[in-house]
């Protein structure tokens, strides 16, 4: 519905709106980037976020929860953070089809990365490996496999149990 943007899409210090759209290449937020999601975004590449950026869902979601989602792998750090549309019990899934780091193309890198006071969203990486560490949380994760040191925290919300995606194959 939003069409295709080709190449690698970058929010650096400035205020973005985007979706839905699919992205072939790579996705990153940093540098104290806002980037307010208003429909599912798709990357076949990368996703990073990172140095104060944040990702928050469009108020248009309402009560509705939406979805980033990557090809790639996902890198969260240095206080990125995310929030839904700012009403009670809208989240934001990030979610990877990596298998990081189980495939020789990962280089030993997780599926999902999230450090340094990171956190704060829901996290799917069925195939992969998600790596806590250095005071980063969430609010669920699911993999294959998790991975917690340094002080990482995973605070389950009880309200995710019944959560309403608006959007993509599981609205």
């Amino acid at each position: 519905v939003g069409g295709t943007y080709t190449g690698n899409y970058t929010v650096d210090d400035d205020t973005d709106t985007l979706g839905p759209k699919k992205i072939i290449g790579n996705f990153t937020v940093q540098n104290n980037g806002t980037l307010t999601l208003t429909g599912t975004v798709w990357v076949t590449g990368n996703i990073i976020i990172s140095n104060n950026a944040q990702i928050k869902l469009s108020s248009g979601y309402g009560a509705g929860s939406g979805v980033l989602l990557a090809d790639g792998r996902v890198t969260i750090s240095n206080n990125g953070t995310f929030a839904g549309s700012g009403t009670n019990r809208s989240y934001l899934m990030l979610l990877t089809t990596s298998d990081c780091p189980l495939s020789a193309s990962c280089s030993g890198n997780n599926a999902i990365t999230v450090s340094n006071n990171a956190g704060t969203v829901i996290l799917n990486a069925q195939k992969g490996t998600i790596s806590f560490a250095n005071n980063a949380g969430t609010k669920a994760a699911t993999a294959y496999k998790i991975v917690m040191e340094n002080n990482a925290v995973v605070t389950y919300d009880s309200g995710l149990a019944n959560q309403n995606f608006t959007s993509g194959p599981s609205g």
